[in-house]
């Protein structure tokens, strides 16, 4: 069984969910290719130190800590 999903021919990743996980190496650039896209990207980090010095950096817009906040945090950027 493949993991992941792919779009149907001619459909927008626009508002869709990119669910990834780490930002250690190459990794970091995950979220911005999410933005690129025009998904919302969730990349799940266990690392804070590697959460906080990609989001300095740039390569991540947000972060969030808490799971209830993160569920209304991509609803709402679903909805934009």
């Amino acid at each position: 069984m493949p993991f992941g999903k792919k779009l149907k021919a001619g459909e927008s990743p626009k508002g869709k969910v990119f669910l990834t996980a780490g930002l250690g190496g190459m990794s970091g650039a995950q979220p911005k290719a999410g933005n690129i896209a025009g998904c919302v990207t969730v990349c799940a980090e266990v690392n804070p130190a590697a959460a906080r010095k990609r989001h300095e950096q740039g390569w991540v817009d947000e972060l969030i800590e808490d799971l209830g906040e993160l569920v209304i945090r991509v609803k709402k950027s679903q909805n934009k």
